[in-house]
């Protein structure tokens, strides 16, 4: 059995040419920050009440977790998070099959009044909405849903939140 239709799948001159015009016009800024994207198993969010959701829907939830990593610096400053605890519109928690982390950057920080004064180990406690951006079957993952965090709130609930 031969392959007779071998296709060189080296970029041409046009392909090039539109590489360099993409990259001069500079990366396209996203809707919502990277960092408050992140996947969970179909079945955790089956369990927070969203069964059969389309790309594009969206719910509120709720989410408990622990500060990871915390980042100072003299132009940004970020937060990570990693979630253990998670509710849907009924505001029932249960325990995740598997942590998923987030990071908050020095924008949404200063979007939500919240500073990079927690610390490794304080509890949050987050409460928005989520839009579904893409469901995905594998070998590797299983049934996965992608969600974007579009609106959030949050609040140190390690009892000993600090003041300014």
């Amino acid at each position: 059995m031969g392959f007779a239709n071998l296709h060189d799948m080296a970029y041409d001159d046009d392909d090039q040419w539109d590489h360099l015009k993409k990259q001069a016009q500079g990366p396209e800024l996203p809707d919502y920050p990277y960092g408050l994207c992140f996947s969970l198993p179909v079945e955790d969010l089956e369990e927070a009440g969203a069964e059969d959701g389309e790309p594009g829907d969206t719910m509120r939830f709720s989410a408990m977790g622990e500060v990871t990593a915390v980042t100072r610096g003299t132009d940004a400053s970020r937060v990570e998070l990693e979630l253990t605890e998670f509710a849907g519109d009924d505001g029932k928690f249960f325990d995740l099959s598997a942590p998923v982390h987030i990071c908050l950057c020095e924008p949404e920080l200063d979007k939500m009044d919240l500073e990079a004064d927690c610390e490794r180990g304080d509890t949050i406690h987050l409460v928005g909405t989520l839009r579904l951006e893409s469901t995905s079957d594998s070998d590797f993952g299983g049934k996965r849903a992608c969600l974007q965090i579009v609106e959030l709130a949050c609040e140190d609930e390690s009892g000993e939140a600090r003041e300014d």
